[in-house]
């Protein structure tokens, strides 16, 4: 529990510093043994290829259709050791409308069957949403924190 509250003070220091950037977004994984978090938080363009309010039909199609591919392909975006048998779920799922911009922020809980320290984390944003092109992601694993910056597919982070 205090690993998830780490984060969540992880996550808040980061979104207070700089701005808003297309493309870039950032991760943050927290694992206390077996259970964990991942939070989200990337410019609305990234995910569902605009910013500005959904109100008509095809656009509030589109960004249904972005969350839901979220959601679904998360477990390819931030791909853990299978040896692991983790299952993510969906927690919270919000777009932020900031005058002309908006934001997704994303939170999933995370349950294995081994604790994820040990292991290796591999992510492929951009495979799922190609507009993605740079994420900050940072994690912390029973004792072990890693922080990288994930500028293609495949890039990953080993938690030794």
């Amino acid at each position: 529990m205090m690993k998830v509250l780490l984060l969540s003070a992880m996550v808040f220091a980061a979104r207070e510093q700089g701005a808003h950037v297309h493309g870039s977004g950032k991760a943050s994984l927290a694992f206390d043994g077996k259970n964990g978090k991942i939070e989200l938080h990337v410019p609305a363009e990234s995910i569902i290829g605009f910013e500005h309010q959904a109100k008509s039909k095809a656009d509030k199609q589109k960004k249904d259709k972005a969350l839901a591919k979220l959601e679904e392909k998360i477990g390819e975006m931030i791909v853990l050791d299978p040896a692991l048998k983790c299952e993510i779920k969906k927690d919270i799922f919000e777009v932020n409308q900031h005058d002309s911009h908006a934001e997704v922020e994303a939170e999933f809980n995370v349950t294995c069957e081994a604790p994820a320290a040990g292991s290796t984390i591999t992510f492929n944003f951009s495979k799922q949403f190609p507009r993605l092109k740079k994420v900050q992601v940072d994690v912390l694993a029973d004792g072990v924190q890693k922080s990288t910056q994930v500028l293609k597919n495949g890039d990953s982070v080993e938690l030794k």
